[in-house]
């Protein structure tokens, strides 16, 4: 299991290692700060929690009284997110599922979610049962959150091969919900991260983890392709930095 050390002693596994050390730290607090004014206290569930430090960023920022809700797929992960966030935070039920998994009947004042959507479903038909399937939790007068990548970002610009298709991006999310007739706000972020050294370091390993961050995958890139990976992170970057842009999707139930 990833183990997570969050902005004091750092100890990294694998690829997310990249998230810590690379991360512009003050783009990604406007972002929690941001997100925490939106939520007005009352009933949460955090779609997706890992091990919960999104989260209590979050929720300690939350003026009001509240009582959160955990769903993760991963039970480790759970676990320990249950552990980190009782000490301080409010937490209540947990379940171990997927969001395509998850049985609730009950609703909520906010539901919110942090760059999970990729996983939701492999095609489009799929999805939008997805996108349908978590709006059914936000109780009336609630609203659905989720941050995500929006269609214009540097994590596009650099990858080698398409990662998630386009009806994972925020724009498509925003128009789905829309249609619908539901208001929705987009809250746009700057999410930059440093690359710098990986244009001037000629060796492989930090660039090769980089490689399967951006990729979403466990396998090492070979040489050649580690080369036109630093092609393009060279020719995107700016001063040492990419933008991989956050846009926050804030959905009201009426």
């Amino acid at each position: 299991m990833t183990q997570w050390y969050f902005w004091g002693d750092k100890q990294f596994a694998d690829i997310y290692e990249n998230i810590y050390i690379r991360t512009f730290v003050e783009d990604w607090f406007k972002i929690v700060q941001k997100i925490s004014e939106e939520i007005k206290g009352g009933k949460i569930i955090d779609i997706g929690c890992g091990e919960g430090h999104t989260t209590k960023q979050i929720l300690d920022r939350v003026k009001n009284k509240y009582i959160c809700d955990l769903v993760e797929p991963n039970k480790k992960a759970l676990i320990s997110a249950k552990k980190f966030l009782k000490f301080e935070n409010k937490i209540g039920n947990s379940y171990v599922n997927t969001l395509s998994t998850l049985r609730l009947k009950k609703q909520y004042d906010l539901v919110f979610t942090s760059h999970t959507n990729y996983y939701w479903a492999i095609n489009e038909k799929g999805y939008r049962k997805q996108l349908i399937k978590i709006l059914s939790f936000v109780k009336k007068g609630g609203k659905l959150m989720i941050l995500t990548l929006p269609e214009k970002s540097d994590h596009y610009n650099i990858m080698l091969k398409q990662v998630y298709p386009k009806f994972n991006y925020s724009e498509y999310i925003a128009n789905f919900y829309r249609k619908r007739g539901l208001n929705v706000r987009v809250k746009r972020f700057r999410m930059r991260m440093y690359v710098g050294d990986m244009v001037r370091n000629h060796h492989l390993f930090d660039l090769n983890n980089f490689y399967r961050f951006i990729h979403n995958t466990n396998k090492y890139p070979n040489k050649r392709l580690s080369e036109r990976f630093r092609t393009k992170i060279r020719k995107f970057q700016k001063n040492g930095y990419l933008d991989f842009k956050d846009a926050l999707l804030i959905v009201e139930k009426g």
